[in-house]
């Protein structure tokens, strides 16, 4: 078969004609094929031509000036021409001249040649859309007034479907500022008509596109959103796609059902407007049957949302949309007058809907008498749109539409020219409404008239922006506009001005329907996309960290109805703008949210508005904590009962709700996995588990775990509440630069924990009012209802025995030891250390970390022998004075030191130390069961002689450590067990030595020679004022040394030479005096000045029989205004406070 002759081929010829008319005919026949040739209809047409000769020929066109002789086609074709033959041109001069003149052309060009090449190019490569002047061009041919002559149907069907293209138009988009969504929203809506033209002409593979994922989860993505000036679009492509998929218009039919929302009916109805363009008479009668029906009587302002579906309608089927005009026009309701004024404002041809304009204007006049002077503004303005009058030039709206009108018929530079004259415009019309206040009842109609023109001309839609950036040279990235820019700020000052100051005036309906206007353009401007320059100095961040604190103070102010639902809206909005600017993590603005703000109705408002997903995640899981309705789902719930069998048949129904509702909320928070997310995530699953342990506790001796470990389930339960404090105070001062801690107030009130502890130690069941109080404490500066949950749980307590009564196995509670508490990052999967298998953690701090396990072979075995296994724990304390190299090998040389340690009641056994184990050396020790010092001395537990004998217990161990030669180095009241209940056992000896070890121990028992104060080697003084610091503790139920920070504290420890202030007062009561001289002899700064464990034991023995029978605690110091505090001068130090060798 001969094949047809190729016009194009005219091209090749140019090399080898003479004649200059022969040459030119070519040249014309071949630029006019390329121009006007179908795009993606058959092959390239410059493929029959070899690249030698498309080069000869595209030289010989330069060379004779015919590659600008283009005059004789179009300015879209012959653009089409010359990026044809650019690209089909090899590497070189040709290649990169040519290519200067399509950009040429692409950028002084209109919008008609914008989009014909746009679409050409759009076919080979995204990359030149990457451009800023080019991506504002993309936006202002979908932005053009309706009925323009630019057809951009093609562009944005290439745009959508193309993968690398989708990418940067849809799937970044959907959650990303308005301008950008609305885009989108648009490109789906042109891309769906492009779509059925194509399956009119038989090919049905766009639209099997368009309805496939990604891009059908998109469209329904940006059909749901909140937003009318994104929804709308998607839902019109949705009533266009219905006329080639039959189950779309099914769609629209179910969701015009009379039992769901507004939401839902307003979507369909536009969508069923849409359909006007497939079936005109068919459209028309259901939309007659709707605004007949129940639907439209349940929803009034139906009727004025559906004007928002005719724009497509009127390019296609012009009568049709006539027609249905007039159908609504006869309802006579003037925000159907308002929505129709919006609709001719952007309109092309001024003939289109005359008859129904004039009346929808008598319908505005006819009620002007009877509104309010801001409706009468409103409506005013409508009416001078509805009748045709926008040529006045103080118009910002007019203006813009002035300068589209210019970029679709004379090209880019005279659209600029008159986009400046709209910025100055716009800029006159902020000097108007800024020089007046907002609250000004008497001007508010003007002031809000003009602030609709702004809103309308440079916030709904980035028009006025994209006008400014077709000045801007080929290749330009910098996407800011400054005048533009200046008038946003001017905007967002204005506007957050006025709504901080909104409380301050008498509430009337005028004033609430001015800040209802002002929040909606507030709104808008909040979520603009953020420019960027090079010079970006965060004005954007500023505005929007702004408009969180003014909204959500706002919010939480419960404002009228009227202004409530918007304003829940703007916040939500600012909420998406600061996780999109990097302003705050979601998990902060959550828990801002939360503590300002607890009206339910607002917070489910504010997540459905968001359109970030980890916002709506995160606020969305809140509502549902929240939500009473969702308390009796808990009681189905199984999330709790496979992780912990067992534990369920134990709960109480209340307590149980309330920790599965703590456990649900965990679940929504840590959807983005930034860091504070996932911290906050894991700080209220902590706590959730925590509490359902607590629901599941048959007697409070369930909570208080009797080994010794840290499988305290109310110390879990304040642990995780003291880190959700603290996430909530650093949210508040990120967020709203609030400092909870410039007006917190702490009452000195025992913990729950320590309640609890001493109600199983003493039998004796807690005070109702003290345990009130401490349960009130510990949810303070949390947010409240998070606090009442707490609250509900622990209020078991009151009632809960003292011991499990009951002992059947049906009954049991999950086993301390069995809970999962948490391990440490370092550690592996595995959960091996050397030839232990970790079974839980059971404490850390003091520079080591401290584990139960049992031998690797008998990891299965319950009831197999355990041990107490120490790894060394780099510390900050630690980090002061040693390297983390230093440390570790410290670790190392002095571990074989604790060989030679005797056998010894008070002494945990030694087992064995391994310093190849991976991934860290280990101590392994006898693993006493029993309760802690630390936990007598916070649950207040001990007596005058309990104490005493346990202190005698420490420093008989020391007196049997120091004669071997060996010093512990982390003396304090955790590392004390009683063994039964009895015998005190001094444990962890992961410190310990035959040398002092600078930086090593715990800092509020540190001697001054281990902070590398004073100069020392034998570890065995450190110990002894280490003693003297838990002597003090038990004694008195008070750190000797306490502060808000470390500094403080290590300041503390050098402060004084034996006698510190709180023991300074215990030497004055009469009781403890001697006592306290004992104390201040252990405390000297000197080690040498401290007396031995020996020394110190005789002493103490000889102190015991006087000291058993006083009052008990210790003389607590005064906390009062007018208590003393006694300094003994250092000159006096060793009359009070013998040396060693006289002690």
């Amino acid at each position: 078969m001969r094949a047809r002759p190729n016009p194009v081929e005219a091209l090749a010829t140019l090399a080898r004609l003479s004649d200059e008319s022969e040459r030119r005919a070519s040249w014309r026949q071949a630029v006019a094929a390329l121009g006007y040739s179908t795009q993606g209809a058959g092959p390239p047409p410059l493929d029959g031509i070899t690249p030698e000769v498309l080069t000869r020929a595209a030289r010989v066109a330069l060379e004779t000036g015919l590659v600008d002789d283009l005059e004789f086609v179009a300015p879209g074709p012959a653009a089409v021409a010359l990026y044809e033959m650019s690209a089909a041109l090899p590497l070189g001069r040709e290649r990169r001249e040519l290519g200067r003149r399509v950009f040429a052309r692409l950028y002084e060009g209109t919008a008609a040649t914008f989009a014909t090449v746009a679409a050409r190019m759009a076919l080979s490569s995204g990359k030149p859309f990457e451009a800023a002047p080019l991506r504002a061009r993309v936006g202002l041919v979908f932005d053009l007034p309706i009925g323009c002559g630019v057809n951009a149907d093609p562009l944005a069907l290439t745009l959508v479907t193309r993968r690398e293209m989708r990418e940067r138009w849809l799937d970044r988009a959907r959650t990303g500022p308005l301008p950008v969504r609305r885009l989108a929203a648009k490109l789906l809506e042109h891309a769906a008509r492009e779509a059925v033209f194509r399956a009119q002409q038989g090919d049905l593979f766009p639209r099997d596109q368009l309805l496939s994922d990604p891009i059908r989860s998109i469209g329904e993505a940006l059909l749901h959103d909140r937003e009318p000036l994104v929804w709308r679009h998607a839902a019109v492509a949705r009533g266009i796609l219905s006329s080639i998929q039959p189950s779309l218009r099914e769609e629209i039919d179910v969701a015009l059902d009379p039992n769901l929302s507004p939401t839902e009916w307003r979507r369909a109805g536009v969508s069923l407007v849409a359909t006007l363009l497939s079936e005109p008479e068919g459209s028309l009668r259901a939309l007659k049957q709707l605004l007949d029906g129940p639907v439209s009587v349940a929803d009034p302002g139906l009727a004025a949302s559906l004007v928002m579906g005719l724009p497509r309608v009127v390019e296609a089927e012009p009568d049709a949309a006539e027609n249905f005009l007039d159908m609504l026009c006869a309802r006579r309701r003037a925000d159907v007058a308002e929505a129709a004024a919006a609709l001719f404002a952007d309109l092309s041809s001024p003939s289109f809907g005359q008859r129904a304009a004039k009346i929808l204007k008598q319908t505005l006049l006819q009620r002007k008498d009877s509104q309010s002077a801001v409706l009468r503004s409103v409506a005013e303005r409508a009416a001078r749109i509805l009748d045709r009058d926008q040529d006045d030039q103080s118009e910002v709206v007019a203006s813009v539409r002035r300068a589209l009108l210019a970029y679709e018929s004379k090209g880019a530079r005279a659209a600029t020219d008159l986009a400046i004259q709209a910025v100055q415009t716009a800029h006159r019309a902020m000097d108007f409404v800024a020089s007046h206040d907002a609250h000004d009842e008497q001007m508010l109609p003007y002031v809000l008239g003009a602030l609709s023109d702004l809103d309308a001309a440079a916030l709904e839609s980035p028009r006025l922006t994209d006008l400014m950036l077709l000045g801007r040279r080929p290749g330009d990235t910098d996407t800011s506009v400054p005048e533009v820019e200046r008038l946003h700020d001017r905007l967002g000052s204005f506007l957050l001005d006025a709504e901080t100051s909104v409380t301050e005036t008498a509430p009337s309906p005028a004033l609430a329907l001015g800040e209802q206007r002002r929040l909606k353009a507030l709104l808008h401007l909040i979520d603009l996309e953020a420019a960027r320059s090079v010079d970006d100095e965060g004005g954007v961040r500023k505005r929007v960290r702004r408009a969180v604190g003014v909204m959500m103070r706002r919010v939480s102010q419960d404002p009228e109805p009227v202004v409530h639902r918007i304003a829940c809206a703007t916040l939500a909005r600012s909420f998406d703008a600061a996780v999109r600017e990097g302003v705050s993590d979601p998990s902060d603005l959550l828990l801002s949210l939360a503590a300002h703000v607890d009206g339910l109705s607002s917070l489910e408002a504010v997540a459905e508005a968001s359109t970030n997903p980890e916002v709506r995640s995160a606020v969305t899981g809140y509502v549902e904590f929240l939500n009473p309705a969702n308390a009796e789902a808990a009681d189905g719930g199984n999330e709790s009962h496979h992780f912990e069998l067992g534990m369920g048949l134990g709960l109480q129904s209340e307590a149980r709700k309330s920790a599965q509702r703590l456990l649900r909320l965990s679940r929504s928070l840590g959807a983005g996995g930034s860091y504070r997310g996932e911290a906050l995530r894991r700080v209220v699953q902590r706590l959730a588990r925590s509490l359902e342990s607590v629901s599941a506790a048959r007697g409070q001796s369930d909570l208080v775990d009797a080994s010794g470990g840290s499988a305290d389930v109310m110390s879990d339960v304040e642990i995780a509440v003291d880190g959700l404090r603290r996430l909530t105070q650093g949210a508040l001062r990120r967020v709203l630069d609030v400092d909870p801690m410039a007006i917190a107030v702490t009452a000195d009130v025992p913990s729950v924990a320590a309640l609890v502890e001493r109600t199983v130690r003493s039998k004796v069941p807690p005070n109702a009012a003290q345990l009130q109080m401490a349960v009130t404490e510990l949810t303070a500066d949390i947010p409240q209802p998070i606090g009442a949950a707490i609250a509900k749980v622990l209020s078991r307590l009151e009632t809960l025995p003292v011991t499990v009564i009951t002992t059947t196995e049906a009954a049991q509670p999950i086993p301390l030891e069995r809970r999962r508490s948490p391990l440490p990052d370092w550690l592996l999967p595995r959960r091996t250390i050397g030839a232990f298998y970790v079974v839980r953690s059971l404490g850390s701090g003091g520079a080591s970390s401290v584990f139960m396990a049992r031998r690797m072979e008998e990891r299965n075995n319950a009831k197999a022998e355990g041990f107490a296994l120490k790894v060394p724990d780099y510390d900050p304390t630690t980090a002061r004075s040693l390297s983390e190299q230093e440390f570790l090998q410290l670790f190392r040389e002095e571990a074989g030191a604790l060989l030679g340690l005797p056998q010894h009641e008070n002494l945990a056994r030694f087992v064995t130390f391994d310093l190849a184990a991976r991934p860290k050396p280990i101590l392994v020790m006898e693993l006493i069961r029993g309760a802690g010092l630390d936990r007598l001395i916070r649950s207040r537990s001990l007596t005058a002689p309990s104490a005493l004998k346990y202190l005698d217990g420490i420093l008989a161990a020391l007196e049997a450590m120091h004669g071997a030669g060996v010093g512990h180095l982390d003396i304090k009241p955790s590392n004390v067990i009683l063994r039964d209940g009895e015998t005190p056992v001094l444990v962890d000896f992961g410190l310990s030595g035959r040398q002092l070890r600078p930086g090593c121990g715990t800092l509020e028992y540190c001697a001054p020679e281990v902070l590398g104060l004073v100069e020392a080697k034998s570890p065995q003084p450190a110990d002894m004022y280490a003693f003297a610091c838990t002597a003090f503790e038990a004694l008195t139920f008070e750190l000797l040394f306490d502060a808000e920070d470390e500094t403080s504290i290590l300041a503390a420890h050098v402060a004084h030479d034996g006698w510190p202030d709180k023991l300074a007062r215990l030497a004055h009561i009469a009781d403890s005096a001697e006592l306290a001289r004992l104390l201040a002899a252990c405390l000297r700064r000197e080690p040498k000045n401290r007396p031995t464990a020996s020394q110190a034991r005789r002493a103490l023995r000889d102190l015991t029989p006087k000291l058993s029978s006083v009052s008990f605690p210790l003389g607590a110091p005064s906390s009062s205004p007018g208590s003393s505090t006694v300094a003994v001068p250092s000159a006096g130090i060793e009359q009070v406070a013998p040396r060693a060798e006289s002690a």
